[in-house]
């Protein structure tokens, strides 16, 4: 009985330090985990929104995640961008969307945090081997934003809001498809409204 207490004395005792240890480290780390969150983050919303130099925040109200303004270097409003998140197969989802200046087209999407199977399900993120390979968040670039956009598992239908599905992968190919949807829907409407872009402040 006696050596039972004392092995359960040592457990606890190395649970404490472990969690000492990972609590310490997750501190230590916080700063760097932001900064590279926030590089990744930049460099989606260049990719999605093409000719982006600069961007601004905009509060849309009822809407938790940011938006941006995307602007050229002469100030000119060239699309937004919208983060959004939703819930994947194995944990959330987290995507930017990028739309175009008038808010009629998606010009890109990009998912930047995902836990989703390896060689399934992470095939949303997929990044082209080579600079002129297409990727399966392609397929958004081009579709119209005041339509939802739909998943398929045979080859999308020309003119239609359609994507093909990851073979494999239908639920995480859904989750990006509604994530986005979403957010547009949301969003969309004070795009819509906004007249010209506000002074841009460097990102």
């Amino acid at each position: 009985m006696s050596k039972f207490v004392a092995e359960s004395w040592l457990i606890l005792l190395l649970g404490l330090v472990f969690a000492v240890l990972l609590a310490g480290a997750q501190t230590t780390l916080q700063p760097t985990i932001r900064v590279n969150q926030q590089k990744a983050l930049n460099e989606a919303i260049g990719m999605v929104v093409p000719g982006t130099v600069k961007t601004e925040k905009l509060a849309v109200t009822g809407y938790d995640r940011e938006v941006f303004k995307c602007l050229d270097g002469g100030g000119r409003l060239v699309g937004w961008a919208i983060d959004a998140v939703g819930m994947g197969f194995a944990d959330q989802i987290r995507a930017v969307i990028g739309l175009s200046a008038d808010a009629e087209t998606i010009t890109g999407l990009k998912v930047i945090d995902n836990v989703e199977t390896p060689g399934l399900g992470n095939k949303i993120a997929a990044e082209p081997a080579e600079e002129s390979d297409n990727v399966w968040a392609d397929q958004y670039n081009g579709l119209s934003a005041g339509m939802e956009t739909t998943v398929v598992k045979r080859a999308p239908t020309e003119g239609k809001n359609e994507v093909q599905a990851v073979t494999g992968a239908t639920i995480s190919s859904k989750a990006v498809t509604d994530l986005a949807n979403k957010a547009i829907q949301r969003v969309r409407p004070e795009l819509k409204k906004q007249k010209r872009p506000a002074t841009a402040e460097s990102r």
